[in-house]
């Protein structure tokens, strides 16, 4: 049964992770701007791997726009911060809605589309960037990445040895309850060694302090990962099952091949951008 893990997904997986660590590392040591490019080209190829998925229902202008938009989406970040990324998104959106409206040949759910595509992913995803940004930046994106990378690993490990209910068939007919569970363990693990790094040894010394080094009371503290691991791990699954919703409605099997059977960006990051979505929020409230 265990053969069935070292596959080429798997391989696949560990290589993307280890990519994104080496741009952790790189944003950590040398200069955040690391984590912010690689941050825009995940979001570049996300956003037209979802543009391509829906290209009949685009003009080709409105596929250029599009393609701006994920071209382009760092800048006013850069400058005016997440706010920047939002009010760029409704720009595009108002010209794209014009464009559309003005395109006899545009398909009458154009606008829609073009709608899901600006948030999901492009806005999903550029929370990514937020917590680049924000304060303890380094511990929102360990947190990230972490609680969804053990979230995915143990959900597949929990499904393949215990999984006998099915989650969600009409959607994913793969995913089981007790796989679901075993996600949520995982991503408690994974904010378990988070905190570890971050509050018990300090492995990545002040510039990424934890809740205590920044005055939150201890038992708070204890509280905020466990909470953050179990809600975090549920987002990521939840992400995991709306871009498996996706696919079926579009009738596709992955948004890509980039990443062979991986799938594509889409596939990797759907789980990962809900969780970020749900850790920024936490953060603009507490830090």
């Amino acid at each position: 049964m265990f053969n069935k893990i070292i596959n080429g997904r798997v391989a696949i997986g560990a290589l993307v992770a280890v990519f994104m660590i080496g741009f952790y590392a790189l944003g950590y040591f040398v200069s955040s701007y690391f984590m912010d490019a690689f941050i825009a080209f995940v979001i570049f190829l996300a956003v037209n791997e979802m543009r391509i998925a829906l290209r009949a229902n685009f003009t080709k202008a409105i596929e250029v726009l599009i393609i701006v938009y994920s071209a382009g989406i760092v800048f006013p970040y850069l400058f005016l911060g997440f706010m920047g990324v939002v009010y760029f998104a409704i720009v595009i959106f108002i010209v794209a809605s014009c464009m559309a409206l003005f395109k006899r040949e545009c398909p009458p759910h154009a606008i829609q589309n073009i709608a899901l595509i600006l948030v999901y992913p492009g806005l999903a995803l550029s929370s990514l960037l937020f917590l680049n940004d924000s304060y303890l930046n380094y511990l929102g994106l360990a947190l990230v990445l972490c609680i969804a990378t053990f979230t995915d690993m143990f959900a597949m490990l929990g499904g393949m040895l215990f999984g006998k209910h099915k989650l969600a068939p009409e959607i994913s007919p793969k995913k089981t309850v007790e796989g679901a569970v075993a996600g949520i363990v995982g991503g408690m693990v994974g904010a378990g060694l988070v905190f570890v790094a971050f509050e018990v040894f300090a492995l990545l010394g002040t510039k990424g302090t934890g809740f205590i080094e920044s005055g939150v009371w201890p038992p708070y503290a204890y509280l905020a990962y466990a909470l953050l691991g179990i809600f975090a791990s549920a987002f990521t699954q939840i992400g995991d099952l709306l871009a498996s919703y996706f696919k079926r409605q579009l009738g596709i099997k992955d948004y890509s091949k980039l990443l062979g059977s991986h799938g594509g960006v889409m596939d990797r990051f759907d789980g990962i951008m809900f969780a970020s979505c749900f850790v920024s929020l936490i953060f603009t409230f507490i830090v």
